[in-house]
């Protein structure tokens, strides 16, 4: 990024290597907040003639930021590491994440501020209020436990499958929202299936992540209490951290994060 110091212009080796060492250019505004810069020899060459210069138009990426943004979403926290994601993505698709970042769609979480690299996070509505009824009964405290059939993604936002057969059912009947990245489903160690809407779940994962950066280890109470939603909730939410390496479960019910 150009820097302007005093009377100096300061250019990092990328810029440096596309103007070139040694060259003159003259600076010519254009708009509020753009210049122009053009080599000298240019200008000579055309001297008493006009000089076009054609700016590009910025591009569409539209379909890339989407790409990018459900890529994220999918994705495994170890995959969404800054330096790591980059290397998934193509050209265009690097540019819409730098305009996701500006734009504050994108942002980075770090569990920990010493940490010298975070995670890609897709930034969410704010929650529903308690009166809307688009908030889910596993978004209270105070919900009741469940049967664990009787949890539904209208009312709970997740499910619980136990068996293959289920859980191959759930996957045929789920296939469309699963391959648009609306809903995520893992076969969990202890043996169930699960699955949740992506929504609530990259969202109580921001949640319990920074839950833990005030303390490494907590029970499933705890963690409920902290994030004021059920306890079911919360296990499932666990559930898929543990399916991606973030925390483990040391004993019954106490879950403690270890990267």
């Amino acid at each position: 990024m150009a820097k302007v110091i005093g009377k100096n212009i300061t250019l990092n080796s990328e810029e440096t290597s596309l103007l070139g060492e040694g060259k003159e250019f003259e600076l010519i505004p254009n708009n509020k907040g753009v210049f122009l810069l053009i080599d000298k020899s240019l200008l000579k060459e055309k001297e008493g003639q006009q000089v076009c210069v054609s700016v590009p138009q910025k591009e569409n990426l539209e379909e890339e930021a989407q790409q990018v943004i459900g890529l994220i979403k999918q994705g495994k926290l170890g995959d969404l590491v800054e330096g790591k994601f980059e290397l998934t993505l193509n050209e265009k698709q690097k540019k819409a994440l730098l305009e996701l970042i500006l734009k504050g769609t994108v942002f980075v979480f770090k569990l920990n501020e010493t940490y010298k690299k975070g995670v890609y996070r897709v930034k969410e509505e704010e929650l529903p209020t308690e009166n809307n009824p688009e908030k889910k009964e596993s978004e209270s405290i105070n919900a009741p436990e469940k049967p664990f059939d009787k949890y539904t993604l209208e009312e709970d936002g997740f499910l619980i499958i136990k068996g293959k057969e289920s859980a191959a059912r759930a996957s045929f009947q789920f296939e469309k929202d699963i391959k648009e990245g609306l809903l995520k489903g893992i076969k969990s160690f202890d043996g169930n299936y699960y699955l949740i809407q992506t929504d609530l779940l990259q969202n109580y994962i921001s949640k319990a992540m920074g839950a833990f950066t005030k303390k490494s280890t907590q029970s499933l109470e705890e963690l409920s209490t902290n994030l004021k939603v059920s306890k079911m909730l919360m296990k499932v939410i666990c559930e898929f951290l543990k399916d991606e390496g973030e925390v483990m479960e040391r004993k019954k019910g106490m879950i403690s994060y270890i990267r």
